[in-house]
């Protein structure tokens, strides 16, 4: 039972939502069915007791439908009936938090129904809102264009009845005008971002039209004030001219300014931008960018906007320890790990907070530790396997543990050749890690040449997984 469509979707809300939506499907005005109720309320009670396990088709029927002979397909559309139901509760649910929205299908409705003496209520309403409305993303303009459309029916019905209407002064064309052209200019620079962050992972031949008008308007008055079209439009340089590093730092500010102004969906998607920008400067070298991405990490974590649906995916946990530990934030990290285990699925809990733990304590220089922690990964995942090995087999060179590095080595060389899931480029930088770590563990200190010259291939080689470890190392044997 406990796979069905509506116990899964009912599961899913939180305690407040399922007794909400126990009045709600209680009021007469949304449902009349008393076998509904009875069914729900079933639902209800065994969802809060952890025992949808236990229930069965048999005792559903048997509680809402007593002494009828059963019937499979009465039952499926009692299922169906309730499913319903709670799609438009949770629609409504969503209406409520909508207040702009409210008061313009108030108007709509109101101009229909030709209920004059509500107008001026309504239209003060409408005002109030609009000195206290926090989010100001494309949407808003667009629900503030569906507003003065609606009011100027009302005032052009008004200019029908009264005289003394003065038609040039009080018909707000412009408003309407202008909330439709930011509305539009916003969201197609919106969709354009979306567009070219997934051209950055996938081979897209896809091109939206009109989008040189649209960059152009972007750049001109009133338009690049708007705070969507500003920021979007500075988003879209991050991805296209992303060597020129003053586009993110004004895009920074722009996120400093504006980004109260946004709903939290899309403060994700804006941070995602700058985070992506940054991460891919410190895979190109420019480990300057570690900071500023633990920042930004900072940051989602400050506002509550890097938990979705009350939970954090496991690459993004990983991320923020790892740039965590770039930036020496050791305390900080740990915290880190130990507050928001319990964010993580639990399906890839484990896996993520113990090799978090691993990091952190290799970045401590406890390196047994470091084992102790990776013993308890599960070695399933591809990604695990690699950064475990990789961890692994530094803390060993650390440990002097030079015949279990050995046997690492060869292990690790052989299931690099062998995994198919890998790219030929991913290999050689693990092959390189594989191949220079050999040679630093054999290499005599005293021959400072050799050891210049390891240095200097390491340097010169593109690809190797941790690089500057490698380079530690050597510059620990020069000194020796």
């Amino acid at each position: 039972m406990k796979d069905r469509k509506i116990v899964s979707a009912l599961t899913g809300l939180n305690i407040y939502e399922l007794n909400s939506f126990g009045k709600y499907i209680r009021s007469p005005y949304f449902n009349v069915n008393q076998q509904i109720i009875a069914y729900f309320e079933i639902l209800d009670r065994y969802i809060k007791d952890e025992k949808t396990d236990e229930l069965t088709n048999e005792y559903i029927w048997i509680s809402v439908f007593y002494d009828e002979k059963y019937n499979n397909q009465k039952l499926l559309k009692l299922n169906s009936d309730l499913v319903k139901l709670l799609e438009d509760f949770i629609a409504q649910k969503e209406f409520d938090n909508m207040s702009s929205l409210r008061s313009n299908l108030k108007i709509a409705g109101a101009n229909k129904r030709n209920l004059v003496k509500l107008y001026n209520g309504i239209l003060g309403e409408i005002e109030r809102l609009g000195k206290l409305e926090m989010n100001q993303s494309a949407e808003y303009y667009l629900t503030k264009y569906q507003i003065e459309k609606n009011i100027f029916s009302l005032k052009t019905e008004n200019e029908k009845k009264n005289e003394k209407f003065e038609i040039t002064s009080e018909l707000n064309i412009n408003n309407i005008s202008e909330n439709l052209d930011y509305f539009y200019i916003a969201e197609k620079l919106r969709t354009y971002c979306t567009l070219l962050s997934w051209k950055k992972m996938y081979q897209l031949d896809i091109e939206m039209k009109n989008m040189d008008f649209i960059l152009q308007l972007s750049k001109t008055q009133p338009y690049a004030t708007i705070p969507p079209v500003s920021l979007y439009y500075k988003m879209y340089l991050t991805y296209v001219e992303g060597d020129d590093v003053n586009n993110y730092f004004e895009l920074r500010d722009l996120i400093k300014k504006y980004i109260h102004l946004f709903p939290s969906d899309e403060q994700r998607d804006i941070y995602s931008t700058a985070i992506s920008y940054c991460i891919n400067k410190v895979n190109k070298g420019d480990l300057d960018f570690q900071k500023e991405t633990f920042l930004i990490y900072k940051e989602t974590i400050d506002n509550n906007i890097v938990l979705t649906d009350k939970l954090i995916t496991q690459t993004t946990f990983r991320n923020i320890v790892f740039f965590a530990l770039r930036v020496e934030e050791f305390d900080w990290a740990e915290n880190f790990i130990l507050e928001y285990a319990q964010f993580v699925d639990e399906k890839y809990r484990d896996n993520a907070v113990e090799f978090s733990l691993a990091r952190l304590e290799f970045y401590r220089k406890n390196f047994g530790k470091v084992l102790v922690h990776l013993y308890k990964v599960n070695y399933e995942d591809v990604w695990y396997i690699l950064g475990s090995k990789t961890l692994q087999l530094a803390s060993y060179f650390e440990l002097e543990e030079y015949d279990a590095l050995e046997s690492l080595l060869q292990s690790f060389k052989m299931y690099i050749r062998r995994e198919k899931s890998l790219t030929n480029d991913r290999k050689a930088t693990y092959t390189n890690l594989i191949k220079f770590t050999s040679a630093l563990m054999k290499i005599n200190p005293k021959e400072q040449s050799k050891v210049l010259k390891l240095r200097d291939e390491i340097v010169s080689t593109k690809g190797v997984v941790s690089k500057p470890w490698l380079l530690e190392k050597v510059e620990n044997l020069l000194k020796k």
